[in-house]
């Protein structure tokens, strides 16, 4: 009999009301579709309170009364570092049970996850899953990109060789040794793109010869497990017509995300700004959804900015619903015009994928995230040479998309097609055939 053990960090949650991210949420549905029988078992591990679907074996580890959610930085490295020793011992002292010729592990997460070498070295089969690259995250939110993401790993393999990584305070220790031990120890990589896996690719050739390294990337994009709204769903969203005043005429903007500095919020309030600021608004009626809560890092002073910002456009009216359950996801899908991720960093873009199912036009920075997954007929992608030259760049992609009635409706019918060909369950089941394939 084979043992699966999925290690989240942040699975136990109540998903419908916690902003804990996309990765979060696909393993959460993970869990969900999984349907251990007799021939498998399945092991789940994470921090939060509750089982994340009936009928799982569950086991809480590193709990914090309070949540994830208000922890900054440094208290959410300690929880990292707790976590990590907690399934690491865990997995370690049940050897008899979950023999490692006969288990595969699946870590949802780099920085979160268990120390993949004890593990490697108990004889275990690793599968990481990778939704962000932390390295090159840090790169672009941190450094501005100053550096390539392969040269910053290149130094810090260096300053390892020499033993001076030592010395880096803990929070990078989480982003540079605990990346550089998940390509080390996994069998499997799974990753969902192609320009994630191109990136892993170049960065740790060093460590991994290419060819070997190639072979151990699965690339899976995670597809969506979305529905369509029920009919309370759209009688809800003619009431929020109604209630914020979308006529026929009204040109309705949406993003979808945790308010977070990555996701470029900041660049298409920008935008508008600069339309409204050359007169070529003039006369529309435009609204603007920003959904989503403050993330649980940065986010809060991140909101205050995008909130000031978006009280300075005059003619633009900005709502802000909040985090949307699923049910109201699809309430409020029903109700823009266009669909905007304007991220500056997106490693793959689940709530793209939701907006193409409810059959929304794509407008989305060119983000490695998304470029596997959207069609060149449903929608259009900008490219960012750097942040700051963003918002102009955004401004001239919205007042064409703006003035194409008749092509926006054709990109969402075809934004709906493409998603209804990539389901998550085949995402799903391509990550546990990948995970009992490393046994072999």
């Amino acid at each position: 009999m084979k043992n699966l053990i999925f290690v989240g960090s942040h699975l136990g949650y109540p998903m419908e009301r916690t902003p804990l991210g996309g990765g979060a949420m696909v393993g959460l549905q993970l869990v969900r579709h999984w349907k251990p029988g007799a021939d498998w078992r399945l092991a789940v591990l994470g921090s939060g309170p509750e089982s994340p679907a009936p009928g799982v074996e569950y086991h809480r580890l590193a709990e914090r009364e309070s949540g994830l959610v208000e922890l900054g930085e440094l208290a959410y490295a300690r929880f990292c570092r707790d976590f990590e020793k907690q399934t690491t011992d865990w997995i370690l002292a049940r050897r008899g049970e979950f023999r490692p010729s006969e288990t595969a592990v699946v870590v949802n997460d780099i920085s979160e996850g268990p120390t993949l070498s004890r593990l490697a070295e108990a004889g275990y089969a690793i599968t990481s899953i990778w939704h962000v690259d932390v390295v090159d995250y840090f790169n672009k939110l941190y450094l501005r990109r100053f550096f390539a993401p392969e040269n910053l790993t290149r130094v810090h393999e260096r300053l390892r060789s020499s033993g001076v990584d030592r010395i880096l305070p803990d929070v990078l220790q989480l982003v540079f040794e605990k990346q550089r031990e998940t390509v080390a120890h996994s069998r499997r990589i799974v990753v969902p793109s192609t320009a994630m896996a191109e990136t892993i690719r170049r960065c740790y050739c060093e460590i991994v010869p290419d060819t070997e390294l190639k072979g151990r990337i699965a690339v899976i994009p995670w597809g969506v497990w979305a529905s369509d709204p029920t009919t309370a769903e759209t009688n809800r969203a003619d009431e929020l017509r109604d209630y914020n005043e979308i006529g026929p005429e009204t040109f309705t903007l949406m993003t979808l995300s945790r308010i977070s500095p990555e996701k470029g919020i900041h660049l298409l309030l920008e935008a508008l700004r600069l339309l409204e600021e050359s007169g070529r608004l003039a006369g529309r009626d435009v609204r603007l959804f920003v959904c989503g809560e403050p993330a649980f890092m940065m986010g809060q002073a991140y909101h205050k900015k995008v909130r000031q910002a978006a009280a300075r456009l005059k003619q633009v009216k900005v709502v802000f619903p909040g985090y949307l359950d699923a049910s109201s996801k699809r309430v409020y899908l029903q109700l823009p015009n266009l669909f905007v991720s304007p991220s500056v960093h997106e490693s793959y873009g689940l709530n793209v994928v939701e907006a193409m199912h409810a059959g929304l036009p794509i407008l989305a920075s060119d983000h490695y995230g998304v470029r596997d997954v959207l069609p060149a007929d449903a929608g259009r992608l900008v490219h960012y040479p750097t942040p700051k030259k963003a918002p102009p760049l955004l401004a001239e992609a919205l007042l064409a998309l703006m003035a194409d009635v008749e092509g926006l409706k054709k990109m969402g019918k075809a934004a709906r097609e493409a998603a209804e060909a990539m389901p998550f369950s085949a995402a799903a089941d391509a990550v546990r055939a990948a995970a009992f394939g490393a046994l072999k």
